[in-house]
Order: structure tokens, then C-alpha cells, then sequence
């Protein structure tokens, strides 16, 4: 058999080189698939492929405007506001008697549809007030009698700030940190941006590693002021 010229030797070279390639290049395309297939109860959307953090902040101003805003807090919300045992103790004038029944029924029925926090208020009164601390802006609507006349104000929201903070890290290459009044409204998913000082947008360096940061304010319940940092590596 006549030796392989140098030509035919460079194009085994070239084909076994692509095919040792391959493979992983399908692996990855497949699990970019995996992580687009809806998990338990929604979709996860699958993070951009080379977003630059001003995209990533953006997809973090919709997501934050949809749990305030959105269809389902919409939905919720008005879920909430028809149930006819609530109207009908709001009716009554028993106070203490509708606080126990938003309690109950917080706990066995309206946690369940994603309802982090439950407000009613009269006027500058909160009525009464269940669920978990520092959650976002809370849609609300008119709970009105008999003869449709407005007796409260329901505030429902449907998710609270660290659910917020891990959704984005869960599905994004970001890390997020939102800080509101106090020391007790601060939460993120790096613990070594938790008390740093970070500039409203620019570069950051934390443990160690160097991040692009971009920031905007949003508000939470009460319109308690709050500002979210979004940190990229790199």
C-alpha cells in the first residue's frame, strides 16, 4: 500500500478532530433544551446565551413589574377579593371576627395560590395585615358591600423579595441584591455583596472577583423605597 501523502494525513487529522468535537457541542444544545422544559408549576426560561449585563437587568425590571402587575398577581388578587365569607365579615363590622377568618383562611387556602402577603386597610387603618416579610409592591383593589359601596381596600402580593432574588439566580448568570429600609430588608444571593457598598452601575470587585453591576429602584409593600443591584461576573 502506497504511504499516506501529507494532504490525506492533514484530512484524517481534520475529520477526527471534528468528531471528537461533536459530541459535546449535541451535549450542550441538549441540556440548553432540558433547562427550557417547564419544571413543577411554570416554565423556566433558559438564560440568554452572552447577555451583557444591561439585558439581564432588564429581564430583571419585567420580572419584578410582573409579580406587581402581572396577569397572575391580577388573578390573585381578584380571586381574593370575591371570596363572599370575607365580604360578609367586612360587612358586619366584626373586626375580630374577620380577623380570624383571614388568618384561617390564609393559612389553609390563600398561601396556597401564591399570596406571600395579605393587606386590608381603611383609610390610613390597616384592618388587618398576614404573611411573610419584605415582599414586593402588592396590586390591589376595592372590596365593596352589599350596595356596592367601597368598606376596604385589598392588598395582595404574590411573591416576596428573596423568591424574587433567587428566581433571577435560579434562570439568569446573575447574582441580585435588593436592600430596603433597615437591616432587616436585605437580601441577595451573594453573601459578600450583603454590606458592601456597590455604585448604582460600574464595576465591583467582592471576594476576590470582579463584577459588572447595573442597578434601578423599585418599591415594596407600603411603598417602601427598595434598590436592586444586578451583578455579573466578569
Amino acid at each position: 500500500m502506497a504511504p499516506s501523502t501529507p494532504t490525506r494525513r492533514s484530512g484524517r487529522r481534520a475529520v477526527l478532530v471534528a468528531a471528537l468535537i461533536a459530541p459535546p457541542l449535541a451535549g450542550c444544545a441538549a441540556s440548553t433544551a432540558m433547562l427550557a422544559q417547564p419544571g413543577p408549576g411554570r416554565a423556566r426560561p433558559a438564560a440568554p446565551v452572552g447577555s451583557s449585563i444591561d439585558r439581564l437587568t432588564a429581564v430583571a425590571r419585567r420580572r419584578y413589574a410582573e409579580e406587581v402587575q402581572g396577569g397572575q398577581a391580577h388573578a390573585t388578587l381578584r380571586r381574593v377579593g370575591r371570596d363572599p365569607a370575607l365580604l360578609r365579615a367586612l360587612a358586619s363590622g366584626d373586626l375580630t371576627g374577620m380577623r380570624a377568618y383571614v388568618r384561617r383562611r390564609f393559612d389553609r387556602v390563600w398561601y396556597h395560590w401564591h399570596v406571600s402577603r395579605l393587606r386590608i386597610v381603611r383609610g390610613p387603618k390597616i384592618l388587618t395585615d398576614v404573611g411573610v416579610p419584605f415582599v414586593v409592591a402588592p396590586s390591589q383593589m376595592a372590596l365593596r358591600g352589599a350596595h356596592g359601596r367601597s368598606v376596604a381596600t385589598l392588598q395582595v402580593s404574590i411573591q416576596d423579595v428573596i423568591g424574587f432574588v433567587r428566581y433571577m439566580h435560579r434562570n439568569y448568570p446573575v447574582d441580585v441584591v435588593v436592600r430596603g429600609r433597615g437591616a432587616a430588608h436585605v437580601r441577595t444571593s451573594l453573601p459578600a455583596a450583603l454590606n458592601a457598598r456597590l455604585p448604582d452601575a460600574g464595576v465591583a470587585t467582592l471576594a476576590g472577583v470582579r463584577y459588572q453591576v447595573r442597578s434601578f429602584r423599585q418599591t415594596a409593600l407600603g411603598n417602601e423605597a427598595v434598590m436592586v443591584w444586578i451583578l455579573q461576573r466578569g
